[in-house]
């Protein structure tokens, strides 16, 4: 059928933007009849792009070169001219060539969009944008109106990188309703990336994953499939997560060629090396990008700013003219506890550092109510409801048991599935918009709630500002600064002292207890010393830094005795402590689960079964994901004994052995509502991580974003049986109306259990 834009053609390029692999069948078809020297250049010429786009460059240019000579000694000029620049365009994109001189009125657009690519892969986006300002009338007076559409996904992508944000935003717009107009399926698809792009440079990373997911179905090419896990891994990067970042990055094997996304892929791995701390290897990733490209691109100047960032918060994005906010979007709420803490990084950058500047103004109050405002997560009521993510869940958790069972392959299935867990959750199920995360208060109001709240209470919030040592205290609503070691001191003593505790826990004798006595008070001198003058003997509420999330904190001598409620802020106790007044019942429902493998932990819930005999009961073959997920949701108490893990990179993926395999955090953002108290007695199921905010992720974190007002777990690993004295006695003076923390600090702390929430 002939094209009706061109009728002496039957074969148009724009074929390959709609479909590239049928676009190389139907030139195979044409080839095979062995047809006039013009129907063979076109098809040798379609034939090569849609190789290119199906991710054989060296049969592309072949193709290409091809075409050429056939064009050229048929006397066929204006053939010749495409046939060069379509190649010229290939070498471009590879950072191989700049293109031809332009020679011939009907390649003169193609020249110099080539000569625009070319600047691109060399990251010279304002050499880049000359060439296709000066290309574009060609393009828009061209017959075939579908060539414009790719022009316009080219340039809008060199706006996003030279920061032209909404410049970017009109010609990736107009490209896509061209694209969608004459059917263009697979460039709808790039210019759809393209739009993730702007997305994420907008810092908006959920809308970003958004148009990833919706353009994956179109790229059914391996050079653009590459590309898009390239993109997302930048944005999921540039969001603060790094692991799902990594694992991506790990996904895309070496880089090699040159180009844009050689340099892209670089700075990936120059940005994941920063982010950890490891300098050397970060150093050795520029080093790499300055041999690959000259003084003066983009990548270099991106390089240099991605090796100055110091682990910790991520950069605001700059203020964006014309967009209300600063620059950033409007947040998200969303039921993902990751989402929410990692992926707004602008604001609560914005709010540390207005706190930082606070301290170092001697404004205590008002350093207070920014440290306040960052660790303010936009989070939902709402569960997640989405049957793929929770299938995704599932099959995660099958391959966990497998694992565990020795399978190789089910290893290997773990790591491809924590690359699918890593952008799944950004689906838009759980998306919702919320007027603003940061509401605008009179500057005392978030101060006097808390100090009212607090009662007799103190407060203490070690907010770990990049180069101010400092804790915050709230008392009697007075609120002082406290100078503290530096942080590194700080983290090296807490570090070592979780390591003895761990190894105490496991292997207990008088040299390890002796020796981890001094661990404690070290770290007692440098967090509680500071403060106790203005804290007295009063119960605590702590509200720990990224360095003191994992912190045994009744182990410290200053606090030993002593209630201890730890959460994420005093604004996130205030919550927690109303729902725990609006869940008080005189015989709260009851869930008491065991994991399997555990002897002790079915003795301790049998146990508390015949002190509650109204309690559901979950044991054995019945303790299954599902059915506890169900039933957390209907509980006020709640008692969990199994099998716990919690990888430290990997928070969410924490985990308690069921009989099905782990129950997740990840699965915890399912439950429509979390008991309002819940004992996790399980090794380390109190262990978190914390956003750069200081928000922290992890399974206690999980549940009481879940609407639960108190957990109860350990930072440490818990022996099969070595607390079922102390956990009796726990629940028996939680039964007898002792408060939480309380019961916690009599009878439990000293073996590394903690009470998350108000206690």
């Amino acid at each position: 059928m002939a094209d009706r834009f061109h009728p002496t053609r039957a074969l148009p390029v724009s074929l390959v933007a709609r479909d590239p692999l049928e676009a190389r069948r139907r030139a195979a078809r044409v080839l095979a009849e062995a047809p006039d020297p013009r129907a063979r250049t076109a098809a040798l010429r379609v034939s090569g792009l849609a190789a290119h786009e199906l991710g054989s460059p060296d049969e592309a240019l072949r193709r290409l070169g091809a075409a050429v000579r056939v064009a050229a000694l048929a006397g066929l000029a204006e053939e010749t001219a495409l046939a060069r620049a379509s190649r010229s365009g290939l070498l471009a994109r590879s950072g191989l060539g700049r293109g031809p001189e332009p020679r011939h009125s009907a390649a003169f657009a193609f020249t110099l969009m080539n000569h625009g690519t070319a600047a691109c892969q060399n990251g010279r986006f304002d050499t880049a944008l000359d060439a296709f300002t000066a290309a574009e009338p060609a393009f828009a007076a061209f017959p075939d109106p579908r060539l414009l559409p790719g022009f316009l996904c080219n340039k809008g992508l060199a706006l996003v990188h030279a920061d032209r944000l909404g410049e970017a935003e009109d010609a990736l717009s107009w490209g896509l309703l061209l694209a969608e107009r004459y059917a263009l399926g697979h460039l709808r698809g790039s210019i759809t990336q393209n739009l993730g792009c702007l997305a994420a440079a907008r810092g908006d990373t959920a809308r970003a994953m958004e148009y990833f997911d919706a353009a994956a179905p179109l790229l059914d090419s391996g050079t653009r499939r590459t590309a898009l896990v390239l993109d997302r891994a930048l944005a999921l990067a540039d969001a603060g997560m790094v692991r799902e970042a990594g694992t991506l990055r790990r996904s895309l094997g070496d880089a090699r060629g040159r180009g844009a996304e050689r340099a892209l892929t670089e700075l990936l791995s120059l940005k994941l090396h920063a982010a950890r701390g490891d300098t050397e290897a970060a150093a050795a990733t520029g080093h790499r990008l300055r041999l690959l490209f000259d003084t003066g691109s983009l990548w270099l100047r991106l390089a240099e700013q991605a090796a100055a960032t110091r682990p910790g918060p991520v950069p605001m994005p700059p203020r964006e003219e014309g967009r209300p906010g600063g620059g950033f979007p409007l947040p998200t709420a969303t039921p993902h506890l990751e989402l929410t803490s990692r992926a707004e990084s602008a604001a609560p950058a914005r709010a540390l550092r207005d706190a930082g500047a606070a301290v170092r103004a001697g404004e205590a109050a008002a350093a207070l109510v920014h440290v306040e405002l960052a660790r303010e997560p936009a989070s939902s009521p709402r569960a997640c409801t989405d049957p793929e993510w929770a299938m995704l869940l599932d099959r995660y958790r099958s391959a966990h048991a497998r694992a565990a069972s020795g399978s190789a392959a089910a290893r290997r299935e773990l790591t491809r599935l924590e690359s699918e867990l890593a952008v799944a959750q950004w689906h838009p199920r759980c998306r919702h918009r919320r007027r603003s995360a940061f509401p605008r208060r009179r500057a005392g109001e978030p101060l006097a709630e808390l100090a009212a709240g607090l009662g007799d209470r103190a407060f203490v919030c070690y907010p770990e500002l990049e180069g101010l040592p400092a804790a915050l205290t709230l008392v009697e609503g007075r609120v002082r600064i406290h100078p503290l070691p530096s942080a590194g001191a700080v983290g090296d003593a807490v570090v070592a002292l979780e390591h003895l505790a761990r190894l105490n826990a496991s292997s207990p004798g008088p040299r390890t207890a002796e020796l981890l006595a001094r661990r404690a008070s070290v770290v007692n001198r440098m967090l509680v010393g500071p403060v106790a003058a203005a804290v007295g003997d009063r119960e605590l509420v702590v509200a720990p830094g990224p360095r003191t999330q994992a912190l045994p904190w009744g182990l410290l001598p200053g606090l030993r005795g002593r209630p201890v409620s730890v959460a994420p802020s005093g604004r996130a106790w205030l919550r927690c402590r109303k729902r725990a007044r609006d869940a008080a019942r005189a015989r709260p429902r009851t869930l008491l689960v065991s994991g399997p493998g555990l002897v002790g932990a079915e003795a301790e819930v049998r146990a508390l079964a015949d002190r509650r005999p109204d309690a559901r009961v979950l044991t054995g073959p019945g303790a299954v994901t599902r059915e506890v997920l169900r039933e957390l949701s209907r509980a006020d108490l709640a008692h969990i004994g199994a099998h716990g893990f919690a990888p430290d990179d990997a928070p969410m993926c924490a985990g308690l052995s069921l009989a099905d395999g782990p129950l997740f955090a990840y699965d915890l953002e399912r439950v429509r509502r979390a008991p309002a108290l819940t004992v996790l007695s399980s090794c380390e199921a109190g262990r978190s991580a914390s956003a750069a905010s200081g928000v922290p992720l992890g399974m206690a974190a999980a549940l009481l974003a879940r609407g639960g007002a108190a957990v109860v777990a350990s930072v440490l690993p818990v022996p099969d049986g070595a607390t079922a004295t102390a956990m009796a006695r726990a629940h028996s003076a939680l039964r007898s109306g002792v408060p939480p923390a309380e019961a916690v600090s009599e009878h439990l702390a000293a073996t590394g259990f903690v009470c998350f929430g108000a206690g």
